[in-house]
């Protein structure tokens, strides 16, 4: 086909466009921007359209719409080279500024291409990707050849369908099948078969939704890797574990034909409900159920966007609030590197921070206790009388200890003169039970009394002991005191850590650039002999994704990588190494400040924080400590006055 800069071509309807220059080329066509695009492009195919080709787009036409133009570049029109000629290409809206969806789940790619993207994006890239399928489905379209390279981003995660041409287009009762597709994003039922003879449905279409949104929650991991064979002691491709719904999230951890590195995250990680979705779409639950719609994943996803806190030791992570800890950190911990990028958001004052007079105010808070008067018992005993019952009772505690000595004085002198040794003895026995019984019910008449003054003395004396605790500096008020003075030295440090910091990158220059460069070579893109696809993504499975993660001590430890093959990426990787050629005229890589700056920039902002409300933190506590002293205080005057007169009691009663 004969097109150039300035051709002019023309739609169904004989509407002529000016052809401005080649934007973009594969294998299939060529795209050409428009002069007075209005946010438009042309794509020609290399060798033409065939009849059903040409059916399927002008179909296309028919049924667009604006919802499916909003979230998909879908034909807007056939395109000839002449007025009456024959349709060999299409008009279809330009996708400006968005990068392929595998970009933005990669770790190294997303920080590199969304750098300040965090959780929160990830997860509004799923809720916006589960909203276009819900539109295809919806216009009663099938997508079919889901897989991450027609699946678009943008900076504010908004999504763009490409590719729309291989989609199944269903008008009437006429269908046109979807040719290709992806094993990866390949439902188990359709594994292994012939894409052009499958129709396909929405279920499908699920399958490989669901793999997208797996994807971007477990930032960058298939839900299928990690199933080991242990007949044939090899790891799963993953065909060969979709085939057999193997979804290792969903078995038990300790299996052992689960191999899943630790710096994955877990289904645990999420709510129950997302879990029970990612078991429906990949198990044999789908089967009998159905695997979740498009429109479920939006209500779950976006119900789990309303769920989510700020990580405290992080402010960069932020996770399903139903956890006791961040899963972020716990990834980090293992890596030993940040998994989403810096996002910092300056306050208005941030500029007119002043560590002086902040320190100055943390200075002025003291844990200093203020006076509290104590009661004093003794004192408070020497105007309290005796409560009004006491004599009588007392009185009454006599008469039956008097009549107990009676009952066992006078039956025992009796018996002594008039009864032979053995009756005497009963007779004695008896008459000293019942006078100890006498006894004791006199003394029940004032136990209450014994009893009131020891509990009242226990309790003042745990009160009291309570008191001089509280009259310690309390552990808070210091451990706040110790944080803020860290914050001060760690904040009078920035400067020149942040200085030696880029002294570090600008010595670095040649590994960075380096490592830049040797990242461009993604193994997953590359054809490397011996290294199929079952070892690729073997080495994915470990974090190995470009040539400068090869390293032959961490491949050594994979299982199936024996000498050969470890061989065979190292020289792959010295292949490409070969290729680099460092530039000492080029400054320190723009990305790298940016990262540096922005670090910096967080580091600053959460210590000015942290600072800013120090003095405040201070007063809360120490008002809090002032408050638990008072209160007490308050109740060793209560208890003091109940002990008192309690002793008062008890002292009356050693004179009846």
């Amino acid at each position: 086909m004969s097109i150039s800069i300035g051709s002019t071509i023309y739609g169904e309807n004989g509407e002529s466009y000016r052809l401005a220059r080649e934007i973009g080329k594969g294998g299939e066509g060529a795209v050409w921007s428009l002069d007075n695009e209005n946010g438009l492009v042309a794509k020609f195919y290399h060798n033409g359209l065939s009849e059903d080709a040409v059916a399927k787009l002008a179909a296309m036409c028919r049924l667009r719409n604006e919802q499916l133009t909003t979230i998909a570049a879908w034909p807007i029109t056939l395109l000839k080279q002449s007025r009456n000629g024959r349709p060999a290409g299409l008009l279809m809206r330009r996708i400006t500024g968005f990068q392929s969806v595998h970009q933005l789940y990669g770790m190294k790619s997303r920080l590199k291409l969304f750098p300040d993207a965090q959780f929160p994006f990830l997860l509004h890239a799923a809720i916006n990707t589960a909203r276009a399928f819900a539109t295809v489905h919806d216009c009663g379209q099938v997508i079919g050849d889901v897989n991450h390279s027609n699946l678009m981003i943008s900076q504010n995660a908004t999504v763009a369908l490409i590719d729309c041409d291989s989609f199944q287009i269903t008008e009437g009762s006429k269908e046109y099948i979807c040719p290709v597709g992806v094993p990866e994003f390949t439902p188990p039922e359709l594994q292994g078969g012939s894409f052009g003879a499958q129709i396909r449905t929405s279920q499908h279409d699920a399958f490989g939704l669901s793999v997208l949104i797996f994807y971007l929650l477990f930032l960058g991991r298939h839900p299928f890797m990690g199933m080991y064979d242990r007949i044939k002691d090899e790891m799963l491709s993953l065909d060969q574990a979709i085939g057999r719904y193997a979804f290792p999230y969903g078995l038990d951890p300790g299996s052992p034909e689960v191999k899943l590195p630790s710096f994955v995250p877990r289904l645990s990680d999420y709510p129950t409900s997302i879990g029970a979705l990612f078991r429906q779409a990949f198990t044999r639950e789908a089967v009998l159920h159905g695997r979740p719609r498009a429109a479920t994943w939006v209500e779950a996803l976006s119900s789990l966007s309303k769920n989510l806190r700020q990580c405290q030791g992080n402010p960069n992570h932020h996770y399903f609030s139903g956890l006791k800890d961040c899963p972020w950190c716990r990834m980090e911990g293992v890596l030993g590197t940040p998994i989403f990028g810096i996002k910092v958001a300056i306050t208005v004052n941030a500029a007119g921070f002043n560590l002086l007079a902040v320190w100055s105010e943390i200075e002025l808070v003291k844990a200093i206790p203020e006076p509290i008067t104590l009661p004093d018992v003794t004192q408070m005993q020497r105007s309290l009388a005796p409560e009004s019952a006491l004599p009588g009772l007392a009185a009454s505690r006599r008469k039956f200890r008097l009549i107990a000595l009676a009952v066992a004085i006078l039956p025992a002198i009796i018996a002594f003169l008039t009864l032979i040794p053995f009756a005497a003895i009963c007779v004695i026995v008896a008459s000293l039970f019942a006078s100890k019984k006498l006894w004791v019910k006199g003394h029940t008449f004032v136990v209450r009394f014994y009893e009131t003054q020891k509990l009242v003395d226990e309790r003042y004396r745990s009160i009291d002991l309570s008191f001089k605790e509280a009259s310690n500096i309390p552990k808070e008020f210091g451990d706040e005191r110790k944080k803020l003075e860290h914050a001060k030295v760690a904040y009078q440090g920035l400067e020149p850590e942040k200085a030696s910091r880029l002294a570090q990158l600008q010595a670095a220059r040649e590994r960075k650039q380096r490592q830049h460069f040797l990242e461009k070579f993604r193994i997953e893109d590359e054809t490397i002999a011996g290294i199929g696809t079952k070892f690729k993504a073997l080495l994915k499975l470990w974090n190995i994704e470009d040539a400068w993660d090869v390293d032959p001590v961490v491949i050594s430890g994979i299982k199936g990588f024996g000498p050969v093959k470890i061989n065979t990426m190292v020289a792959w990787r010295q292949s490409k190494e070969k290729l680099f050629r460092f530039d000492p005229s080029q400054p320190i890589d723009p990305r790298d400040i940016h990262t540096l700056e922005q670090e910096f920039a967080q580091k600053r902002q959460t210590l000015q924080n942290t600072l800013r409300s120090g003095p405040e933190a201070l007063r809360q506590r120490r008002g809090v400590w002032l408050a638990r002293r008072r209160q007490i205080a308050s109740q060793m005057h209560q208890v003091a006055s109940e002990l008192a007169q309690a002793n008062v009691n008890r002292n009356a009663l050693k004179g009846f």
